[in-house]
């Protein structure tokens, strides 16, 4: 039986691949700072930052993934240096003993925020345009991936994932912000996108996050993947910030664009449909209806 270690194992997106893993017959290794609020019994858990991981805590695992990172945009652009030491050191480490423990495949999850004023859809051999540290620090890191599978000859893939939704999604992501307001009888609070804009807000490509585990399994299983190829994780589609406020319902007030935000983030999805043959399943809107049925 194989064995995946996941890194940032008490993470909304972590949850849902160990999940599918579990599942699928693999073993797994979760490693984080914080123990998980709801563990897997048939998981092996870790307390321990990924910078202090020895070649020892990496014995009898076959694959990497590497989910660990402070992904705060503010937080990236407040404290870009401690978020860049964070966020680079600890996935140099990883290589580091990857390739010394000879790691069948390593597996890591980036951002398209780095696509940036491209021309949407956005495809993965476009030049990428990072318009703050968060996104500058992912493309470092995806730069890292390829060398360390050109160098030392350790397999990896970079997926590059859109707007995550899913069950116990992190309170700072737009929908559970939404329902937390609704929850709390206050307006929701929108960005207005930018004046070049014809939307009063941004439009997203939103990915489930069950989604993003299956694209994560179907790339370690994969005898295309393992190149430092990048790949696209998304729905192709594009639904508005406001269609999903209106969406939970209740008052709608709007904040000032924000310099760093880009108006429309759409995928080309093709890639990922020739080479892992995913393709989403999960509709956001159908979705949201169903969870505030339960949950409001």
């Amino acid at each position: 039986m194989k064995k995946v270690l996941v890194t940032g194992s008490s993470g909304f997106i972590a949850f849902h691949a160990i999940e599918n893993l579990i599942n699928s017959g693999f073993k797994v290794l979760g490693v984080d700072i914080v123990e998980p609020k709801n563990p897997f019994k048939e998981c092996d858990y870790l307390k321990k930052n990924v910078i202090d991981l020895t070649e020892k805590d990496l014995d009898g695992i076959d694959y990497v993934i590497h989910l660990a990172c402070d992904t705060n945009i503010k937080n990236s652009i407040q404290n870009p240096v401690q978020t860049t030491n964070n966020n680079l050191g600890i996935t140099v480490k990883l290589l580091s003993l990857s390739s010394k423990k000879n790691i069948k495949k390593l597996i890591f999850p980036s951002t398209a925020s780095m696509y940036g004023n491209n021309a949407i859809p956005w495809k993965e051999d476009m030049v990428s345009d990072p318009g703050e540290p968060y996104s500058w620090q992912k493309l470092s890191i995806e730069y890292a991936l390829k060398m360390w599978a050109s160098r030392y000859k350790l397999p990896t893939t970079i997926l590059r994932l859109f707007q995550v939704f899913g069950e116990n999604q992190r309170k700072d992501t737009a929908i559970a912000h939404f329902i937390r307001q609704k929850k709390e009888k206050k307006p929701i609070t929108l960005i207005r996108s930018s004046s070049k804009s014809k939307f009063k807000t941004g439009r997203r490509d939103w990915i489930y996050v069950k989604d993003i585990a299956e694209a994560f399994k179907l790339t370690l299983l994969s005898n295309e993947t393992g190149k430092g190829e990048i790949i696209n994780i998304a729905s192709g589609e594009l639904i508005s910030v406001e269609e999903i406020a209106k969406t939970v319902g209740g008052e709608i007030t709007f904040l000032p664009s924000r310099d760093y935000e880009v108006d429309d983030h759409l995928a080309d999805v093709s890639k990922a449909k020739k080479i892992l043959n995913w393709e989403y399943k999960t509709k956001v809107i159908p979705w949201l209806e169903d969870y505030l049925k339960k949950n409001l």
